[in-house]
């Protein structure tokens, strides 16, 4: 990244770990934490969404410049609100 994130949320995620060198060890990949370490409201916390949403975008819109990654996630969430609309028939 071009700067790094905030100390308190650097404690909050943290990046996947592959042992060998696989594909999936160049995605930029989030490690979701344990759920059973959290309660029962795990799911709503930012250690456990961030993660998930973040190992859901497209591997295009993941990158290191926060320029680019800005401007990338606009363009993808725009083209999912637009592709629902037609989906919904709204206007």
């Amino acid at each position: 990244m071009e700067k790094p994130a905030p100390p308190y949320l650097m404690a909050m995620v943290k990046s996947r770990a592959v042992p060998r060198a696989l594909r999936a060890s160049s995605t930029a990949r989030l490690e979701p934490p344990s759920l059973r370490t959290h309660g029962r409201q795990a799911s709503r916390l930012f250690s456990v969404l961030a993660p998930r949403w973040w190992n859901e975008l497209p591997l295009g819109v993941r990158t290191e410049s926060l320029a680019v990654f800005k401007r990338r996630l606009k363009t993808h969430l725009f083209v999912m609100h637009l592709r629902m609309s037609t989906v919904l028939g709204l206007p």
